[in-house]
């Protein structure tokens, strides 16, 4: 996946399923069934992106660590990137949920914090497990995109 594949910040369990997973923390929990991990790993390669696997909501991202849930700000995703060392630096793909959907949320923030660029989906994102995604309210309505989010200095664009 590009410049790498950074995921798996949390389990996967249960039966493969037939349809999309959706990237989104409004439909994970301890449950099996989130196959997004699995999924992901069959998704193409951007050239020059790696890869960042997570769950996530316009405003942050979450992982599951020892038995729940665990919600990140971009401080806190841009620190663990930076201690992966996997990660040598570079610009990001999120492939989580609506990371992209403020101009000022989660995608912008970690490419402020981070110096990098950052590409994330504008809604919600589906994984199928052929590695396909689709952006939009339901797995098969893709309406959404791919955003892109600079770093920007503080207190301008």
């Amino acid at each position: 996946m590009g410049a790498g594949y950074h995921g798996g910040f949390g389990g996967t369990s249960g039966s493969r399923m037939m349809s999309a997973i959706s990237a989104s923390s409004a439909f994970v929990g301890p449950r099996a069934g989130d196959h997004l991990k699995e999924y992901a790993t069959h998704v193409k390669e951007e050239p020059g992106f790696t890869d960042v696997v997570i769950h996530g909501t316009p405003s942050s991202a979450e992982y599951y660590l020892n038995g729940r849930w665990v919600r990140l700000d971009q401080r806190s995703l841009a620190l663990m990137l930076k201690k992966d060392p996997g990660y040598k630096s570079g610009s990001i793909r999120l492939i989580s949920c609506s990371t992209g959907a403020l101009d000022s949320g989660f995608a912008q923030n970690l490419a402020n914090k981070l110096g990098v660029t950052v590409k994330a989906p504008s809604d919600t994102l589906w994984v199928w497990p052929n590695g396909k995604m689709t952006i939009g309210p339901s797995q098969k309505v893709n309406s959404g995109e791919w955003k892109t989010f600079k770093p920007q200095k503080k207190g301008g664009k």
